[in-house]
């Protein structure tokens, strides 16, 4: 069926005049409206028009006329716990990220950003269920044609979900608790784990009509297909199951299941490596250890059509699934249908590798980007058709650091293969683990390469995807950036991390209990804030201006059209009033307390009490709970943490935080401070009991605990 007429003329809307903008909007109409093939230059024209002359009535008048059809008001977060696992969408223009809750419940959720905009458009809670992981890839991935989500949950089952409608998964898969699940060499008594399930690697059929699942199966399967029928839930038990026998030349293979899979676009092979191929012989000596393998699934038999045990990892197949790339001393081809080797790319390459970190194919498949540490300076090498097309020396400089998951690499391709985008950090590769000078540079790849402009604000970022129409996006675990790579322009930037100095608030000050709290901070207190799928949006006057670049309504569940332009119109509305609130009890935030010191007290007894106490007399004791209290001011890791900033606040209650990925605080008094390390009382979550202090190094911020207060200072 043809496509109706543009609603306006497209070429027009984008080259008129402010002026000429007015009449040709008031001309369109908005029935034939494609919000797909239409808003996104009604947008960037709109935008335009922002910038020059602010908020208009134009933007009043046709945001009334698109979200007359209906639209839900979606806010992107300010504050959600780590991101772990990343897709992008088969068209490129939506990015779906997997998330923990801040709070560390279990509970997670599942949210679709735009790229164009860099704002979330749709958005899954998950109550009680964890969603995605960190240990492995490809938890989260969109079907081919890009309907539908599939989510690992709980780290065993498979829920999938239509995309960019905001329900709950329709189809789940959970076959993976019967036969060695988790694997019995994982635990030190595996009986007390039996039938808990696994973490499984999975991937769609081109079809769509099925999933194959890799999971340990019944007579030595490696895994199984099962139908993929919206409405149904299916078990081991269920009928349509095909489990995948794995004979390898007519006996049994005795394989591992795979660590990560792919359909062959053909239908006819299930592809993928395993991290720890374990294939145990009767009456070997001495017993072979754990290894990479890839291996094939034949599809119409359930057969292994090959096993490749000369596997090293790092690993990437093609997108075609004909060539597979390998191995960390030097880059290798091996033919992805048989396993064969084919080549040694880097054979006539004049380098030094000390190790190759990342293989990076191009959408086509035609090119391939070796990222490798060098023993002078990283480089990434350029394959085309085996052979080397180009190498960019990065002197000065060191890759970022990697996705825990796998998701996202430190180079992403453009769509056509012509450029790359790379992430780096300045400096040589002492330090890796650092997070600082963080930059993308964009390369012109080809005979002789060119580096183009470097983008700025990545630090945080540890994986990049290369979208559609010129977007870029970085992710790290509590960062997320998108990037216009054709002038280089930011167009949205969060870190969804909490500010130092700060604990989520407590959850009994939210005035909508039954509901995610959403919070902004103020001088001393929070603001809690609730966006209503209608338009109507509760938030205190003071925190207004801070939530509304946040507002966006979801078109058609995918594309974000700014709450601001409709702001006075009958979709969008600040609403008067608030639940009222419970005033805080009102005892004293801390107490004071004094150090018992005997008469006559011996040497060994005072030392034994300036080993618990410091050389204290008295101290300052918290009363209330941790998230009642904010560290102001607060000193953040690396030199400020210090003897000399610290020592001021002997006697006082402190918060801090411990480690980069986990989000645990302290709240305690502060007995010593050394030049190497504090003494807390009561002692902080982590750290090594065997050392009577905590060192500077394992501190992530830390500051005097200034008790907060419900009601807000500046609304």
């Amino acid at each position: 069926m043809p496509m109706p007429a543009p609603f306006v003329n497209l070429t027009q809307l984008v080259q008129c005049s402010d002026a000429e903008l007015e009449a040709l909007l008031e001309q369109a109409d908005f029935e034939n409206l494609e919000p797909g093939r239409d808003l996104p230059p009604l947008r960037e024209r709109l935008l335009r028009l922002e910038r020059e002359r602010g908020l208009t009535e134009v933007h009043r008048r046709v945001s009334d006329k698109v979200l007359a059809a209906g639209a839900r008001l979606v806010e992107t977060p300010r504050y959600i716990g780590m991101q772990h696992s990343f897709a992008l969408s088969p068209d490129g223009r939506h990015l779906a990220v997997a998330s923990n809750r801040l709070d560390e419940s279990h509970g997670g959720d599942v949210r679709i950003w735009e790229l164009a905009t860099g704002r979330v458009v749709d958005a899954v809670g998950f109550e009680t269920t964890l969603v995605g992981s960190t240990r492995e890839p490809s938890c989260l991935q969109w079907s081919p044609s890009g309907q539908w989500l599939g989510v690992i949950l709980d780290q065993v089952v498979i829920g999938v979900l239509r995309a960019f409608a905001g329900m709950l998964p329709s189809f789940t898969v959970d076959v993976t608790r019967r036969w060695g699940s988790p694997p019995g060499w994982g635990v030190i008594n595996p009986k007390t784990v039996e039938n808990t399930g696994h973490l499984p690697a999975w991937c769609w059929s081109p079809d769509e009509t099925q999933l194959f699942i890799s999971t340990p199966g019944p007579d030595g399967a490696l895994g199984c297909i099962v139908p993929f029928r919206e409405g149904t839930r299916v078990n081991e038990d269920s009928e349509g199951i095909r489990w995948c026998p794995a004979r390898l030349d007519g006996q049994p293979s005795k394989s591992r299941p795979h660590t990560w899979v792919r359909w062959s676009p053909d239908g006819s092979r299930i592809q993928g490596y395993c991290k720890q191929e374990f294939v145990l012989e009767p009456h070997t000596d001495p017993e072979p250890e754990p290894h990479p393998s890839a291996s094939a699934i034949d599809v119409r038999s359930g057969d292994l059509e090959y096993r490749f045990d000369e596997l090293k990892l790092p690993v990437a197949f093609s997108p075609d699934g004909a060539r597979l790339a390998y191995g960390e001393e030097s880059p290798r081809l091996a033919n992805g249908h048989t396993g064969r080797a084919m080549s040694v790319p880097s054979k006539d390459v004049d380098i030094r590798i000390l190790a190759v970190v990342e293989y990076v194919w191009s959408s086509d498949g035609r090119r391939l980007a070796v990222l490798i540490n060098g023993y002078e300076f990283p480089q990434v090498l350029i394959f085309e058709a085996g052979k080397l097309l180009c190498q960019m020396d990065l002197k000065r400089r060191s890759f970022g650091l990697s996705l825990k998951s796998g998701d996202l690499g430190r180079w992403a391709w453009s769509p056509d293969g012509s450029m790359g985008a790379c992430l780096l950090r300045e400096g040589g590769m002492a330090e890796p683990w650092k997070r600082e000078g963080i930059k993308v540079e964009l390369w012109k790849v080809g005979p002789s390469p060119k580096m183009l402009r470097r983008l700025e604000g990545a630090s945080g970022i540890d994986g990049l995807a290369w979208g559609a129409d010129g977007m870029l996006v970085g992710t790290g675990p509590h960062t997320i950036a998108f990037w216009d790579v054709n002038t280089g322009e930011q167009r949205f930037r969060s870190s969804l991390e909490l500010e130092p100095g700060r604990v989520p608030p407590p959850s009994d000050w939210n005035p909508w209990p039954d509901e995610v709290a959403r919070f902004i901070p103020t001088e001393l207190g929070w603001d809690f804030t609730r966006a209503q799928p209608d338009g109507t949006v509760e938030c205190p006057p003071g925190s207004r201006e801070k939530l509304e670049p946040r507002l966006m309504f979801s078109v058609g569940g995918r594309h974000a059209w700014p709450w601001r332009w409709a702001e006075g119109t009958r979709h969008a509305r600040w609403a008067d009033g608030a639940p009222s609130l419970v005033e805080p009890q009102a005892e004293a935030a801390f107490e004071e307390r004094r150090v018992p010191v005997p008469e006559g007290e011996t040497l060994e007894a005072r030392d034994a009490r300036h080993g618990k106490w410091g050389f204290l007399r008295q101290y300052q004791a918290p009363t209330r709970p941790l998230n009642h209290y904010k560290a102001e001011p607060v000193f953040t890791h690396g030199p400020a943490i210090s003897r000399a900033n610290l020592t001021p606040y002997l006697g006082k209650g402190v918060m801090l935080r411990q480690t980069q990925y986990g989000t645990w605080y302290a709240l305690g008094t502060l007995l010593e401070v050394s030049d190497e390390g504090i003494l807390l009382h009561p002692r902080a979550p982590i750290g090594s009991y065997r050392e009577r202090l905590l060192s500077f190094r394992d501190i992530l911020w830390i500051g005097p605990a200034v008790p907060l207060h419900l009601h807000s200072t500046d609304g």
